[in-house]
């Protein structure tokens, strides 16, 4: 807070996007708008109030330009910022820190060059300079990647990046999670939020696009979504499926139960037909009972309940009628594999 209260500089934010005003945040252009509009702007800061506020962590330097470095008090041009610590020591009496660390990263801004304030080196680009600060002159600095903030040790930047970049986030809540469809799910469970994407053809809404465009080519017929198999007249209506078909039907590869005359290009499939043979129902509906050997059958049956395809446990396989039942299971069955 001294190098701010005492040195003529101007601290600032980065990221790969650009400068941002320390203070207030707004973001710039270039360097020469950021240092008029924070000297226009916020001639006057209440340093001791506004810096506790706004360094949340002493593992975070703040970067600062030091391109015209003098004392505000005394008019005193300085050198660096080791004169500048000198000079608030010597002549105005207030005692510097030293084991503080790295309180801040000096760089000389200016829009048509970046120079190394630590060697002769210079770059035509600011993100360059601060890879090259990083990377040359300061080993013990570490900066993340994805918003631009520095620390001291890999151990803080580690921490700092699993703790806001790791995993995706909802937005309305702010709350992480390991995957997309835990967000969404999280999104409807939570805020009431259903994602849904609509027919342009009949308005009908589904829950995702594979469901639309089944939608589009059996309902509507539309030929973009109508896949004709080279080898016979099966018809599907994705790209997935029809792989799904060929190399079960028609690959080379070939998979034979050693039961039935029954043949496949797919491993797991031959998996599926063998339960037929030993009866092997592992999923069963919750309302009343009756049994399958595919989940996908199982879901198919929810239908005859609800009119809506139900949700099967990955657990114990237990079928249920929506979301907020299998979530509700879930908590109360299985908890603990829901924390691990």
């Amino acid at each position: 807070m001294m190098l701010l209260h005492y040195g003529n500089v101007i601290p600032f934010n980065w990221n790969t996007r650009g400068f941002r005003c320390f203070y207030c945040g707004k973001e710039m252009r270039d360097c020469e708008s950021l240092k008029e509009h924070t000297t226009t702007s916020h001639k006057k800061v209440d340093l001791e109030t506004f810096i506790p506020q706004r360094i949340i962590s002493k593992d975070v330097p703040v970067k600062i330009d030091i391109t015209q470095l003098g004392c505000t008090f005394c008019d005193k041009s300085i050198a660096n910022i080791e004169d500048l610590k000198a000079h608030i020591v010597a002549v105005h009496g207030e005692e510097y820190d030293e084991t503080a660390g790295v309180c801040v990263f000096p760089f000389l801004l200016n829009k048509e060059m970046f120079h190394c304030v630590l060697c002769d080196e210079e770059y035509d680009n600011f993100t360059t300079l601060v890879g090259h600060m990083y990377k040359k002159h300061m080993e013990q600095a570490y900066m993340c990647q994805v918003c631009g903030q520095s620390y001291t040790d890999k151990i803080r930047l580690k921490r700092h990046i699993s703790k806001s970049h790791v995993g995706p986030r909802c937005k309305i809540c702010g709350k992480k999670f390991e995957a997309f469809h835990h967000v969404e799910k999280h999104k409807k469970m939570v805020h009431g939020i259903h994602k849904t994407v609509e027919c342009d053809l009949c308005s009908t809404s589904f829950m995702n696009q594979y469901r639309l465009k089944v939608h589009m080519g059996k309902v509507h017929n539309v030929e973009k979504y109508r896949l004709k198999c080279e080898h016979c007249p099966k018809i599907c209506t994705t790209k997935g499926a029809m792989m799904l078909h060929v190399q079960s039907l028609h690959s080379e590869t070939r998979f034979e139960c050693d039961i039935c005359e029954y043949k496949t290009g797919i491993k797991w499939m031959l998996k599926l037909h063998r339960r037929k043979h030993f009866g092997e129902k592992n999923y069963v509906c919750s309302m009343c009972d009756r049994r399958f050997g595919r989940s996908s059958n199982l879901r198919a049956h929810m239908k005859v309940h609800t009119g809506n395809f139900g949700r099967v446990c990955r657990w114990c396989r237990y079928g249920f009628i929506d979301f907020e039942s299998l979530d509700k299971h879930e908590k109360e069955s299985h908890l603990d594999n829901l924390n691990r």
